[in-house]
């Protein structure tokens, strides 16, 4: 929000303006006449007594002119600034600040915490003592770093902004979880070296045990071969992220790093002993994330306020020397990121109180179908749809495909691909239509084609299910088909359905098994009904009921208009 505000991405300048006020909570002295002024915002202080840790946070709220048309945005309010602005003064005054008043008291509390018996100050300098007085000098080189954050270009912005919040996270985490808080810290670096490090993977970068063996398979292809197959491994190959890590850091690590005014001699870490400090730290966090290890004791050490420490005669660096330095990688990285004085830019999901969610079906499923590439998506909206239809949901209603039919019999006439998801779209929509409202064109392409989408698939599965022709597949086809379906529903190629469909293809596989007398499976399949809808009363009650004489009527149960259709098409045949 920090970087919208500034207006450089506007396209259409300044509409409106808010000047807003909130109270942070911080560790910091500010003193009068020392006020914190900002790009971002500005920090006040109060009343100045012994501890009163409240201090006002002033910024004027910008907001983008507005396009012709309804809806018109007041204010996001004072939240989500002090949020952004928080974690912006925690890692630039090297202090803490919180919207919350409880989490400043509780990290800079001299008793112990979860984490340790020893609280976060007896491991990292300065951060969090009870009072940090801010000393004028600082302040204008932390509103020089806003400066230069708000001018980097946006994908920049958002990078060290996440780099930022994990930072802040991971100091927060110290009195929790000192692992936690260790692994934070190096994850801090670990985004911005996977998007920001301009690496290329090659063939050297693949792990030998993996790289030996093809190199061995491939020596008798030929080159061309060899190239191909090496290329295609490299296209989903990662390389090492321990030692992009690395990379990253010690590119960003420059002389200055050695030469601090603040640094404590004999307590700083070398330069010869970054690299292995390093390797050292991204092993302490896999361990953390995979196995839940623990830290290295002389890490835990309280009182240990030097950047590196000892163990198996390793570097390791302590928490003080991983704090100083993904502080100074994260204040490198954004003094060389690239700066954009304007930069229009469709922020409109990055706003505060924005969610994205999808759309419902009766949106979108029957707006004109222009490419066959969306015919899955536009058939999982039907069925979406249809569903609730089915099971005489109140209120529920299909939308009209009827205007997009001439759609459907273009795209399904032109091409092979996805004329199996175009045609069965048509066919579950037609099912619901009297004759005098179906295509003629489009009955006929079905008829046409009824040997390629009656072909045992996921389409053809749904449909044969709801139309009740699964008897013309084998029982093993049948199941080798769902399960081929609940493999791969949830990948880009399956396709997705309700739940309820879900559980439905269930039932019909172990109606289908009860009635071949192989009442283990159809035992089976009803089980998996359960558990592919669980807590859905009326399929619990067809697995307690089950009895291998009875049939298991999921049409009534659950779907009741296909049992009513089913009893229309038995009762000519009964009368006769």
């Amino acid at each position: 929000m920090l970087q919208i505000n500034s207006g450089k991405l506007f396209a259409r300048g300044v509409g409106r303006t808010n000047h807003l006020r909130g109270v942070l909570y911080s560790n910091l002295g500010l003193f009068y006449g020392y006020d914190v002024v900002t790009a971002a915002g500005s920090l006040r202080e109060t009343d100045g007594r012994r501890g009163n840790r409240a201090v006002v946070y002033e910024i004027d709220e910008n907001i983008e002119a507005a396009e012709i048309g309804p809806g018109v945005l007041v204010s996001h309010t004072i939240a989500p600034f002090l949020e952004d602005f928080s974690a912006l003064a925690t890692f630039g005054l090297r202090a803490i600040v919180s919207s919350d008043a409880d989490v400043v008291d509780r990290l800079t509390s001299a008793g112990p915490g979860l984490a340790s018996y020893h609280p976060p100050r007896q491991f990292v300098r300065r951060y969090f003592d009870d009072r940090i007085p801010l000393q004028q000098s600082e302040i204008a080189p932390f509103a020089e770093f806003v400066d230069r954050l708000i001018a980097l270009d946006r994908r920049t912005f958002l990078a060290a902004m996440r780099a930022i919040r994990t930072f802040v996270s991971g100091l927060h985490r110290m009195r929790d979880d000192l692992a936690l808080a260790y692994t934070l810290l190096v994850s801090a670096i670990e985004s911005l070296a996977q998007d920001f490090d301009g690496h290329q993977t090659v063939w050297q970068d693949v792990d030998e045990r993996k790289r030996k063996p093809l190199d061995l398979a491939l020596s008798r292809a030929s080159k061309s071969t060899g190239d191909k197959v090496r290329e295609a491994i490299l296209s989903v190959e990662h390389a090492s992220l321990a030692r992009r890590y690395r990379g990253f850091v010690l590119s960003h690590v420059d002389a200055g790093y050695f030469r601090g005014a603040d640094l404590v001699a004999g307590g700083a870490i070398a330069r010869h002993e970054i690299e292995e400090a390093l390797r050292q730290a991204y092993v302490i966090r896999s361990r953390y994330v995979h196995n839940l290890r623990s830290l290295p004791d002389a890490i835990e050490l309280a009182g240990n306020t030097r950047d590196v420490t000892e163990v198996d005669r390793r570097p390791v660096l302590t928490f003080q020397g991983l704090v100083r330095l993904t502080h100074h990688v994260i204040t490198a990285f954004v003094t060389a990121g690239r700066k954009v004085e304007r930069e229009p830019y469709n922020y409109t999901r990055e706003q505060s109180g924005v969610v994205v969610v999808p759309l419902a079906p009766e949106v979108w499923v029957g707006t004109p179908l222009r490419r066959a590439a969306d015919a899955r998506q536009r058939l999982e909206g039907h069925i979406e749809q249809i569903v609730p239809v089915l099971a005489d949901t109140p209120g529920a209603t299909v939308t009209d495909l009827r205007p997009i039919f001439p759609d459907i019999e273009k795209l399904a006439a032109s091409g092979k691909i996805h004329r199996r998801s175009l045609l069965t779209l048509y066919a579950l929509f037609a099912a619901l239509l009297g004759k005098q409202d179906r295509s003629a064109a489009l009955d006929a392409l079905v008829d046409r084609h009824m040997a390629e989408i009656g072909a045992p698939s996921s389409e053809a599965l749904v449909a044969r299910t709801l139309f009740g022709t699964l008897d013309v597949w084998p029982v093993e086809v049948h199941q080798e088909t769902l399960n081929r379906y609940l493999a791969a529903r949830s990948t880009p190629s399956g396709l997705h359905a309700p739940k309820m469909l879900d559980a439905v293809l269930c039932l019909a596989l172990a109606e289908r098994y009860r009635c071949a007398k192989q009442q283990q499976a159809a035992r089976a399949w009803l089980g998996r009904a359960v558990e592919t809808y669980p807590g859905h009363p009326a399929i619990r009650l067809l697995e307690e009921s089950f009895v291998p004489k009875k049939r298991i009527d999921w049409q009534t149960a659950l779907l009741p208009r296909l049992a009513k259709r089913r009893t229309r098409r038995k009762t000519p045949a009964a009368s006769e």
